[in-house]
């Protein structure tokens, strides 16, 4: 992957990650503060990618300043995500609607206090990262999918039902978002097969969710029974298609198949 490559691929994230935090300053659009969690996201997975192929861990570490905004919005997110969930399973809570939305308000009103200085460190964060980007062999990035697949694979062999499968959907989707800049890179001989993934990623993090909701209307003050074993028993379903879906991943990650390429 030529420089000029890689630097016109970080330059669109960027753009569009600034772009979506600007517009949720101005607009409060939840929808714009998801985007611009997810493209920083897909940013990360670009500077892993970057990283392991030079053998170093620079450009992460630079990029951390960005990854304080976007926890700060993650506070926000919560709180929305919360009311989301109680309304779902049809939770007729004031008290605890009142208080994901006073925590919402209060965190917006702290996030857009900080904009200014958000926006001037993400300036520099990208000054920064833009400078320090270089040619990479087209093999290391080959090795590094390999490398992670097989890392992988190693978690979904446990069958384990735990943090490490939620890591493990992380390293799924860095793999995910940095298919299109990858198979260029190759000139479209990455096998990797793309539907399986998303599939896969897909499922555990819906099992992710619900261990997340178990424990919120589990709480004292909820303990909502009857809606704590309705997500149980999604979750039962969850694990055993997780399960199915865990078998030979390696095999089924990189088969090659033309209707399932993007």
């Amino acid at each position: 992957m030529k420089r000029k490559t890689g630097k016109a691929y970080f330059n669109d994230l960027w753009e569009h990650m600034s772009a979506n935090l600007d517009a949720f300053v101005k607009e409060g659009d939840q929808e714009k503060l998801h985007q611009f969690r997810v493209h920083v996201k897909k940013i990360r997975a670009f500077l892993l990618l970057v990283d392991e192929a030079l053998s170093q861990n620079a450009l992460s570490k630079q990029f951390k300043p960005v990854k304080k905004i976007f926890k700060q919005g993650g506070k926000i997110r919560e709180a929305f995500i919360n009311l989301q969930m109680g309304a779902h399973y049809e939770l007729n809570n004031e008290d605890f609607n009142l208080k994901q939305v006073n925590e919402m308000d209060s965190e917006i009103l702290l996030f857009k206090k900080s904009a200014k200085k958000n926006f001037k460190t993400i300036r520099q964060v990208h000054d920064d990262l833009e400078g320090n980007l270089l040619d990479i062999e087209n093999n290391r990035i080959n090795e590094f999918y390999q490398n992670q697949l097989g890392q992988i694979a190693v978690t979904l062999d446990k069958h384990e039902f735990n943090e490490e499968l939620h890591e493990c959907r992380k390293r799924i989707k860095t793999l995910v978002y940095n298919r299109k800049i990858a198979g260029k890179a190759l000139n479209g001989n990455l096998n990797l097969n793309n539907d399986y993934l998303d599939k896969l990623q897909d499922s555990i993090g819906n099992w992710h969710d619900n261990i997340v909701a178990i424990e919120l209307f589990s709480a004292p003050e909820l303990n909502v029974k009857p809606v704590i074993t309705r997500i149980r028993r999604q979750n039962t379903r969850l694990r055993k298609s997780i399960n199915e879906l865990s078998k030979d991943f390696f095999v089924r990650a990189t088969f090659k198949n033309d209707t399932e390429q993007h």
